[in-house]
């Protein structure tokens, strides 16, 4: 181990100066933004527990999972081109698989701690969408158990209802999960995706689309953001609750704050109209 690494202690004590032991966190970290870690992922997460806390992290896992849309069940303004979905020569996975809890799949993008919560014996993990999230501590079954199907996001408004805050260690607001909460409730409607079901027949999911553009709220959360270097990590922290309706509030007074730079983005312009119309 090299002696610049950054232990499970100095992790107890980062959540320490930020005014946030023994609470519920919903972490986004990059392992890049350390010199290095003792044990890997396993120290953000030991270090935050140790402090009395929950860790909650997105564990999403479309990409091994998500089908393409069912021929009769396509609602408009969806950020989906279905004709071209149609064309295309995707291999997707879903088509002869299905999620369930037990799986320990997750998006790659996510990163190397979503990886290894979902990976952890005893951890709680969705029912629904494929896995959006998984959690592990005290508050962990809490957290979940919020989820139903009609609504992906609500472990995160449990986060928000139990004064939990989200940690982002390391990377910026377009890894915030929670912006996709505050969309809904600045009345977006989130996107429409499919998986297969355990009987074979596609099954609605509720997905956030693009992030890109979340940095442009950067100025509007600034009052309520918390600051800490954890080694070489830059360490951004967000009461969930405030962060929701500041935001929500944001989006609801100017629907383009959210959209990315790129005029080709499918999801953006169908996000900003309002999301689907849907059946």
């Amino acid at each position: 181990m090299a002696s610049s690494a950054v232990s499970a202690t100095q992790v107890t004590a980062g959540i320490g100066r930020l005014g946030l032991r023994a609470t519920p966190v919903c972490l986004h970290a990059s392992l890049r933004s350390f010199p290095a870690l003792a044990e890997g992922p396993a120290t953000l997460v030991e270090g935050i527990l140790d402090a009395g806390g929950t860790v909650m992290v997105a564990t999403m896992a479309n990409q091994a999972f998500e089908i393409p849309a069912p021929p009769g069940d396509r609602p408009a303004r969806n950020g989906v081109d279905y004709n071209r979905q149609d064309r295309t020569t995707q291999i997707w996975p879903g088509q002869n698989d299905h999620f369930d809890v037990t799986r320990t799949e997750v998006d790659p993008w996510l990163g190397a701690t979503s990886a290894y919560v979902a990976a952890l014996p005893g951890r709680r993990r969705c029912r629904f969408a494929p896995g959006s999230f998984s959690a592990v501590g005290p508050l962990a079954g809490d957290l979940i158990d919020a989820e139903v199907a009609a609504d992906t996001f609500g472990p995160l408004r449990e986060l928000a209802d139990r004064s939990g805050w989200v940690l982002l260690a390391g990377v910026g607001l377009i890894r915030m999960t929670l912006l996709h909460l505050a969309e809904t409730e600045a009345g977006r409607r989130p996107f429409v995706r499919w998986a297969r079901g355990p009987d074979g027949r596609p099954v609605r999911n509720r997905s956030g689309g693009c992030s890109k553009g979340f940095e442009h709220l950067a100025g509007v959360l600034a009052p309520i953001e918390r600051r800490a270097t954890v080694g070489s990590s830059l360490w951004r922290a967000f009461p969930a609750q405030e962060a929701v309706e500041l935001a929500a509030e944001a989006i609801g007074n100017d629907p383009s704050i959210t959209r990315c730079a790129d005029p080709g983005c499918p999801e953006c312009p169908d996000a900003v109209a309002g999301g689907p119309i849907d059946r």
